[in-house]
């Protein structure tokens, strides 16, 4: 369950954010509100991720026994992180890179568990 979370909340950062840049690049003026949302979502998203890998990694990892998901998982994470340092077209890019590490690192995670 823990790893079925951490899958839809980095699946919503990749969906957020590849939503957003079509928005706004698309050139939908309407969206102007959803500068001041960005800069609340972006880190509600990276604690909830931050939030759920450090309950879903460790306690899989003492089933299954293997780093690499947890080193995946970090480096989703900590991508995840960096990437809210970058200008819209980069932090876009790197949503979408680490964010999908993330989703595989947990289906990864969860398929080692069961």
């Amino acid at each position: 369950m823990k790893d079925k979370l951490g899958i839809i909340i980095s699946g919503l950062c990749v969906v957020h954010c590849l939503l957003f840049a079509l928005l706004i690049w698309g050139g939908v003026g309407s969206v102007g509100f959803l500068y001041i949302s960005e800069e609340l979502i972006h880190p509600v998203l990276l604690v909830c991720v931050l939030i759920v890998g450090l309950i879903s990694f460790p306690s899989a990892y003492w089933v299954h026994k293997k780093k690499e998901p947890i080193i995946l998982g970090s480096i989703g994470t900590i991508g995840l992180f960096f990437a809210l340092f970058f200008s819209t077209l980069f932090e876009v890019i790197f949503t979408v890179i680490f964010g999908t590490i993330l989703i595989i690192a947990h289906f990864w995670n969860h398929k080692l568990r069961v």
